[in-house]
């Protein structure tokens, strides 16, 4: 169901589209910074996934803008959403996804489409981000800031960070849909879906755009899908197995390089069930014992073993420098998001 009264231009540059689901927490400070954008979307869609608190309210009064609101009949899950706002693809040129407890700066929509005019064609392009937590304090340590000109990347550049699950943030990307149908939906993985997602469309698109800039942050809440699944063996451990070697086959590269990858994906993923082990040792036993189990059968004996010593040594060597183990610093990020 669409709102009436909103009035679409003619053609339709760029187009910014909110999936949402009970967002009175969140979604005001979410839609004030697309009202500060320099460069306004051409249109504003939100679409609603069976909400029962304010939301539709909180959207047709957002101050300074004028939205679309949609109400799906039923909830499609979070990622069937977001599969529905894919379909706008074909009605604008350019397609921003922005979850409904994220921001954007307000330089974020005028510096993504002049650092996209570097694509010819269909593609994608992504600032950096920083996180806050559901007050919007920014976690972690200060990073430098960097400077620079948006950059073309090439595909394994960008698949390589999305195999190893340091993925590209979906509120940091636009798409270049040029009118056309999207080149592939979001899986069933609720986690990590966005990660396998972002490199599913690079490989089919073929144009990566990249802006060094800080203009997306993330927001880390008890409400959001990491913290929801932790106890999940299939979201929190096995799906981000899967995605690893999803990306892994769309690599272009030698047989040498491509083994070489496939020993680092084994051994990365031993290092982050470990990790994920230590943490599980101090919130519930029974699931580290789990995740032990099933770290054997994915990446074998001699690379748990190696996955062990290197979380070892690092987290030895982060004491030594007064910080605390990767574990314990997660725990106390989750503890912070509260």
């Amino acid at each position: 169901m669409a709102a009436s009264g909103v009035l679409r231009p003619a053609v339709t540059e760029l187009t910014t589209v909110i999936p949402v689901f009970n967002g009175e927490r969140f979604l005001p400070a979410t839609l004030a910074c697309l009202a500060a954008q320099t460069r306004p979307a051409d249109r504003i869609v939100v679409i609603d996934n069976g909400s029962t608190d304010s939301t539709p309210e909180i959207v047709r009064n957002a101050p300074g803008l004028r939205c679309e609101f949609r109400r799906n009949e039923s909830n499609l899950g979070v990622l069937g959403n977001l599969n529905r706002c894919l379909a706008l693809s074909r009605e604008t040129r350019y397609l921003h996804l922005l979850m409904a407890d994220d921001l954007v700066t307000p330089e974020f929509n005028a510096s993504m489409l002049e650092a996209m005019k570097l694509l010819p064609g269909p593609g994608l392009g992504y600032c950096f981000n920083e996180t806050i937590s559901q007050t919007g304090a920014v976690l972690g340590k200060n990073q430098q800031r960097p400077t620079g000109p948006a950059l073309r990347v090439s595909l394994n550049e960008f698949l390589g960070p999305q195999s190893e699950l340091a993925t590209v943030l979906l509120p940091g990307v636009i798409f270049k849909t040029e009118f056309q149908d999207p080149v592939c939906l979001f899986r069933d993985m609720p986690q990590v879906a966005d990660g396998l997602f972002l490199a599913e469309w690079a490989a089919k698109s073929g144009g990566v755009v990249e802006l060094p800039q800080f203009y997306c942050q993330y927001r880390v809440h008890p409400f959001n899908a990491s913290s929801r699944h932790m106890y999940d063996l299939k979201c929190f451990v096995e799906d981000e197995w899967e995605v690893s070697w999803s990306v892994f086959n769309w690599f272009q590269e030698s047989a040498f390089a491509h083994a070489r990858r496939a020993l680092r994906l084994r051994l990365l993923h031993a290092a982050r069930m470990q990790v994920k082990i230590d943490m599980m040792d101090h919130l519930r036993p029974d699931f580290a014992n789990t995740i032990r189990r099933r770290r054997r059968e994915l990446v074998g004996t001699p690379a748990t073993a190696l996955g062990w010593t290197v979380v070892r040594l690092r987290d030895a060597l982060r004491r030594l420098n007064g910080r605390p183990g990767r574990a314990e610093e997660l725990i106390s990020n989750a503890h912070v998001a509260t």
